[in-house]
């Protein structure tokens, strides 16, 4: 398959912003179809496809190979099963679903359908990211011992915003960010073994938290400590991701970030640090065609391989049965 045709489904949002503008410039990705209950014939007609309001009218179309699913998290577990029946292949946004149950629900349907499933986590596919990943594997820092994350922003009660309902989005800050940072420290320094956090609502007026705390240990031994926050302002806390090793360090500077800019800097232990050159990439982009190359190469889900599609969600269901007992939880 030299291109792969794309149905969206919760068309508005982010798939509208950042998604769905990209998808014509890749090189193995085209767009044929839009769903979303809000006003899919305006989104139809910005983006030159057909649009609709039902899920069946992407389902059922054998021009469409796979879907595209941004919708609120609420419906991710439903629509990405009906997906996987209709022998579509999966690229779901993050968080997977609201618990890990739903989760191996989805996993479970694309296995036997023998679809691909995919977790949407573009920074992975950011320049900085990808060049820091690359010099950790060639040991530039020695051996990596720590890791530190500082994400926050301001994200006061709006009306209608499912990220505030537990019931709607699964979560608060941790859920709808940490997972992302999760996802990153696993590409960085491999599976997260144990997590201890402390998830708590302190500024906004939500039931649910608005700031998160956790302490992970990785199975390399490795450790590392992550903040979230939706009441500390980004201005306040940059934006950070930090790795340090036997050897020295690299820091990350305004990449958590739907843009593609910030900055890279390696600290040697015996040399001056220096800013380092990456690749600027459109993220949204990057992450369609690699989606693409592994539907290319006839990868599924396959018996054994569910472990590392719910390695997220199983960090993020164990950070928040750490924040109930007060205690370190294993992944």
């Amino acid at each position: 398959m030299e291109v792969v045709r794309w149905g969206v489904i919760g068309a508005g949002g982010i798939a509208d912003r950042r998604t769905l503008p990209v998808i014509g410039s890749t090189r193995n990705c085209a767009l044929v179809i839009v769903m979303d209950v809000r006003d899919p014939d305006h989104l139809g007609r910005k983006h030159g496809v057909d649009a609709t309001d039902r899920i069946e009218d992407v389902l059922s179309r054998s021009d469409v190979d796979a879907v595209y699913i941004a919708s609120p998290v609420q419906f991710h577990a439903e629509q990405a099963v009906a997906a996987a029946r209709a022998g579509k292949h999966v690229l779901c946004e993050k968080p997977l679903a609201r618990s890990l149950a739903e989760a191996q629900e989805i996993v479970v349907a694309c296995r036997e359908a023998g679809v691909l499933l995919r977790e949407a986590y573009m920074l992975r596919h950011h320049g900085a990211h990808q060049q820091m990943a690359r010099l950790l594997s060639e040991g530039a820092i020695g051996k990596p011992v720590f890791a530190r994350v500082e994400w926050a922003f301001l994200y006061p009660r709006q009306a209608g915003a499912w990220r505030q309902v537990p019931e709607l989005g699964g979560g608060g800050v941790l859920a709808d960010i940490g997972c992302h940072v999760f996802d990153l420290l696993t590409m960085f320094l491999g599976p997260i073994a144990r997590v201890a956090a402390s998830c708590r609502t302190l500024v906004q007026d939500y039931p649910v938290e608005d700031m998160a705390t956790v302490l992970v240990e990785f199975e390399s031994g490795a450790q590392g400590a992550v903040a979230t926050s939706f009441c500390i302002s980004a201005d306040a806390m940059p934006a950070s991701v930090s790795i340090f090793g036997s050897a020295g360090a690299l820091v990350a500077s305004h990449t958590l970030s739907q843009e593609s800019g910030g900055s890279v800097v390696l600290r040697p232990n015996s040399s001056p640090p220096r800013e380092l050159s990456y690749e600027k990439v459109d993220m949204y982009a990057r992450q369609l065609e690699a989606f693409a190359d592994d539907v290319a190469a006839g990868q599924v889900v396959r018996p054994g391989s569910e472990a590392d599609l719910l390695r997220s969600m199983r960090t993020l269901d164990a950070a928040y049965k750490s924040c109930r007992s007060h205690r370190f939880v294993a992944v």
